[in-house]
This record gives structure tokens, C-alpha cells and sequence, in this order.
């Protein structure tokens, strides 16, 4: 429950943090026609009209209110920019480059557009940024640790050796030339066993005009190799790519051995999706793929029959949307079967990770730890076991659950919590600076509104609609001047009363009404009026949302 009312309370300051709704500006429903914005803009304009006043500063006060509600005509008034507003709010009306022609467009053709939109605003911003991706990769070794463990004897001294076998460190750097073109510089450093070697690869793609793309490659290293690289779109359903590689062997003769690699993928429906691969040189294959997915399961089958690797495999990935994706993977080589099982999910809110256990005859027991943080990628194999034991497989399927529990519990959720309530902390202040200069602006509207209530109330006579008092906000409070709950807007409301009449067609929070504010974010709010008409005292209370209409013959007190 507690959960709940803190969703709540969010939601609230969100609505709260926005800017006024312009229809509230101008006391206007959503479905108003354009005479009735035209006609509210006309009535409003000239009771805010700054030339009625001859104070310097409640002339000034004035012109504010004048240019509110300039503003919200100018963009209610337009059917292109009212269509904009209605769907996104004003921050789709500061996108550029909009081609929606009319209010008639639907909300999904909008939403569209605006993604449109932001997407290659978001290619403009990664244009002007370098984008920098690293990833660690260590192999540990433990296999000493189970030898020991099932040979083991109470009078030898348990002291397993654990060795680094495989150390690699990698980082790479995006550089956008222009929209179409990008470089990239990637360096890798490896030591294996003693050994190390490392290599530089500089990269070039270009984006071609129909969609499709080039790259070449340059590797430097002990053996150097030149690759390309080119995609193509050829329909909606079908595109295909073809890349080719030389190595440089050196010697007293420059040896190049070219590889070719042709693959193509066809969309056989929504969810469905087929594609076939083949090299040729060092290494050759072929290779054909099957793949379903859905938004709950994605379920894939491969074949590939080569000279060095011929294998099947069906790998599958099942998701618990918001908790985690179990995955799973069967291959059957000529050596025998190879199984992969494991667990992904999202640990903080930049950190995801995952754990996986791979069984072979060939290879033993492993178990792969993976982080991802941001653009950094650390990947920890651990080799449990050179043998198929059945101890090695139970440690590496339970002891990566246990570890994951006691971090949940003791270091992942204190530290999400405490990120929660820093963002909460943020959004309330944020929120009640948003109130503080609400209230600024609600007084100065009072204030210019003040000279002219006097003016309508003689207009009224006695027995016209004359709104004796008004308060807004949490009314189960101690109603009284000092109550920070509750404003009093008996001044903006009599200010809106015309010909004996006073109507907010509005179905917005009333915190949005000229002389309004919010003086209680995330609480229920209600409008009480109590008004003199014909000389009869009549009272009535509106919800928040709830339009407003006096007089009415049912608010008379008996």
C-alpha cells in the first residue's frame, strides 16, 4: 500500500510540475469549437487589458496576464498546434519539423510523428559527442578448487590454486563525422597463459541514402587484416549483407588469404523471422536460422554444417516482464551435447546482470558472470571443472542465486531504495519551487484583478450573482486565514462573472485558473463558493475537476 500512495503522490507532483493547461488560461472545455475559443479570448483580453490601469505596476502585472492568454489562443486557435498540444502537452509544440496538417490526425499518427521527431533530434545531439564503450573480460580458473573437493582427504591441507588464465581489455571510440558518416578506433589487450597480444582496428561506416551501409576495417596486429562490409535493405521483409576479409600472413612472401561471409534474413511474419549465412576460406560454413519472438518467449533453431564446427542448436528465452529472463540453450556437436541455462536482470538502474552455466563433455563445467553498467561490459568465466561433476554444476547454479540474494538484500536494495528517495526528494522540491512561484503569480493576478471587482459588482446591482466568498483547496482543514491549505479566490471568480452568469467550462485541476494555485500538492482539492443572487444567499462545493455553472436554483440555503 505504501508503494501506491507514493506512485500517487509521484503522479500528482508531475501534474503539478507542468505548465498551466491553456485551456484552464482560458476557461474553455477540450472540445470547444473555435467560436468559443474565439470568444473567450476576445472576453478575457479585454479584462486583462493592461491600458485599464494606470499603475506602473499592476500595469505590468496586466500585460502578463495579457500575454497567457495570447499565448493559449495562438495555439488553441491553430488546428495544427492544438492537435500537438492535445496529444503531447507543450513540450511536443518545441519539437522542429513537424508535418501534421490537421486536429482530424489520430493520436498514434502524432505520437508517431513525434518520435520521428525526437529520433533525429537525438542524431543531431550524437553528432556533437564522442560515444566511448569498454568491456573487461577475465577467465578465472577453479578448477583445482573441485579436484580437491572430491578427492579430498582430512589430513591433507586444503589449498586450491586459482589461476588467471585469460585476462582481455578492450575499448572503443565512436566518432560521428556527419549525420551519414562515423569513425571508430577500438583497441584490444590480451594476455593468455603468459602471453599477451594486442591489436588496433580503425573503422569507417557510411549510412548510403537508401538506408543501406558500408564499413571497412583495419586491424593492426600480428596479423594484420583488412575487412569490408556492406548492408542492404532489398524490401521491407528481406535485406541481406555481404562482408569480406584478408589476412596478411607475413614471411619472406606476403601470404593474404581473402574470406567471404554472405548472409540474408527474410521476415516470414510479425513474429517470425528465417536467415542463412555462409563463409567461405578459413573456417568455411553454412549456417540456417529460425527464430520466433513474441513479447513473452523467443524460441531459435540453427543448423550449420562446416569443416571444423557442424552443429544443431535450439536456444530460448522466456521473460518475466519487470523481473528477470530465464534462457536456455541446446547444441549437439560431433563431440556431444553442449548446455547452456541461465538468468538475466536488470540489478540497479544502470546495472544489469547476468549469470550462465555451460555443460559439455568437451569443455567441463563454466559458469559466466556478465556486468553491465552504461557502456562498460565486465565479463567473469569461471572454469568450475575440466569433467561433467555433478558438485561443479550444483555450485554454479546455486551459489550464483545465494550471492544474488544476500546483495539484494543487504546492498541493492538499500542503495535502489536510497536512489528512490533522492529522486523523490528531487521531484517534491522541484514541485513545491513550482508552487512557490505559482503562488507569486496567482497573487499578482489578485492583485490585478483587485481594481476591477468593484467595477463588476456595481454592473451586478444587488440582485445580480455577487460571490460573497470562495475558498480552494483541502477543505476538511480548519478554514481561517492561516491555514496553508486553503487559498481564498473570491476575487478571481467574481472577476469572471458576466451578465449574472459565471462559467468554467474547464474539466482541468482549478490550480490551472487565473488567481489559482495548488496549496496542497498530492491532496484532494475542492472549490466551495457561497453567493448572493437576487438577494438570496446560496453555497455550493465543486470537485476539483468538476465544471462550474452559477447560479443554480439547487445551491439556494432553505
Amino acid at each position: 500500500m505504501a508503494s501506491d500512495d507514493n506512485d500517487s503522490f509521484s503522479d500528482n507532483l508531475d501534474q503539478n510540475h507542468t505548465e498551466r493547461d491553456l485551456y484552464a488560461i482560458l476557461h474553455i472545455s477540450r472540445d470547444a469549437d473555435t467560436t468559443t475559443i474565439q470568444q473567450a479570448y476576445r472576453r478575457l483580453t479585454l479584462l486583462y487589458h493592461p491600458d485599464k490601469h494606470t499603475d506602473l505596476r499592476c500595469k505590468q502585472l496586466a500585460m502578463d496576464l495579457f500575454i497567457q492568454v495570447k499565448k493559449a489562443y495562438d495555439i488553441l486557435n491553430d488546428p495544427q498546434k492544438r492537435a500537438i498540444y492535445d496529444t503531447l502537452g507543450m513540450k511536443g509544440l518545441k519539437e522542429e519539423g513537424w508535418q501534421i496538417r490537421a486536429r482530424m490526425r489520430t493520436a498514434r499518427e502524432i505520437l508517431d510523428e513525434y518520435e520521428r521527431l525526437t529520433k533525429e533530434r537525438e542524431e543531431r545531439r550524437s553528432n556533437q559527442i564522442t560515444n566511448a564503450n569498454g568491456s573487461v573480460h577475465s577467465t578465472i580458473n577453479l578448477t583445482d578448487m573441485f579436484n580437491q573437493i572430491n578427492t579430498s582427504n582430512e589430513n591433507e591441507e586444503f589449498l586450491p590454486e586459482i589461476e588467471i588464465t585469460e585476462f582481455t581489455i578492450e575499448q572503443s571510440i565512436d566518432v560521428p563525422i556527419t549525420s551519414q558518416d562515423t569513425a571508430m578506433i577500438s583497441a584490444v589487450a590480451t594476455t593468455r597463459n603468459g602471453r599477451g597480444t594486442g591489436s588496433i582496428t580503425t573503422s569507417f561506416r557510411r549510412v548510403l541514402p537508401d538506408l543501406s551501409w558500408f564499413r571497412a576495417d583495419l586491424t593492426c596486429s600480428q596479423r594484420p587484416h583488412l575487412g569490408l562490409r556492406y548492408f542492404r535493405r532489398i524490401t521491407q521483409k528481406l535485406h541481406a549483407s555481404v562482408a569480406t576479409t584478408f589476412s596478411f600472413i607475413g614471411g619472406q612472401k606476403m601470404i593474404v588469404t581473402p574470406g567471404f561471409v554472405f548472409s540474408i534474413t527474410y521476415q516470414l511474419s510479425h513474429h517470425l523471422s528465417s536467415s542463412l549465412q555462409w563463409k567461405t576460406g578459413r573456417g568455411s560454413f553454412m549456417k540456417g536460422v529460425l527464430q520466433y519472438d513474441n513479447q513473452k518467449w523467443a524460441l531459435s533453431s540453427a543448423v550449420q554444417l562446416g569443416l571444423v564446427n557442424t552443429y544443431a542448436a535450439v536456444d530460448g528465452v522466456y521473460r518475466f516482464p519487470n523481473v528477470c529472463n530465464l534462457r536456455f540453450s541446446f547444441k549437439m556437436f560431433a563431440f556431444g551435447p553442449w548446455i547452456e541455462y541461465g538468468i538475466d536482470r536488470q540489478l540497479t538502474k544502470y546495472t544489469h546482470g547476468s549469470a550462465t552455466v555451460a555443460i559439455s563433455a568437451r569443455m567441463g563445467v563454466l559458469l559466466r558472470l556478465k556486468f553491465n553498467r552504461g557502456s562498460q561490459t565486465f565479463t567473469i568465466p569461471l572454469q568450475l571443472s575440466k569433467e561433467v561433476l555433478p558438485s561443479a554444476i550444483f555450485y554454479a547454479t546455486v551459489a550464483p542465486v545465494l550471492a544474488y540474494l544476500i546483495l539484494d538484500r543487504f546492498l541493492i536494495q538499500p542503495l535502489t531504495r536510497s536512489e528512490q528517495e533522492q529522486e523523490q526528494k528531487k521531484r517534491e522540491d522541484k514541485a513545491y519551487e513550482k508552487q512557490s512561484e505559482r503562488r507569486r503569480e496567482a497573487m499578482n493576478a489578485q492583485e490585478v484583478l483587485r481594481s476591477l471587482v468593484e467595477q463588476i459588482k456595481e454592473n451586478e446591482g444587488s440582485h445580480g450573482l455577487i460571490i460573497l466568498h470562495a475558498h480552494y483547496g483541502h477543505l476538511t482543514s480548519t478554514m481561517n486565514e492561516s491555514s496553508l491549505k486553503i487559498i481564498d479566490v473570491t476575487i478571481p471568480l467574481q472577476t469572471l462573472v458576466k451578465d449574472s452568469t459565471l462559467k468554467i467550462d474547464t474539466t482541468v485541476s482549478k490550480s490551472n485558473l487565473t488567481g489559482f494555485y495548488d496549496p496542497c500538492i498530492g491532496e484532494e482539492k475542492s472549490l466551495l463558493i457561497s453567493y448572493s443572487f437576487h438577494s438570496q444567499i446560496h453555497t455550493i462545493t465543486y470537485r476539483d475537476t468538476d465544471p462550474v455553472l452559477l447560479p443554480n436554483r439547487n445551491h439556494l440555503i432553505s
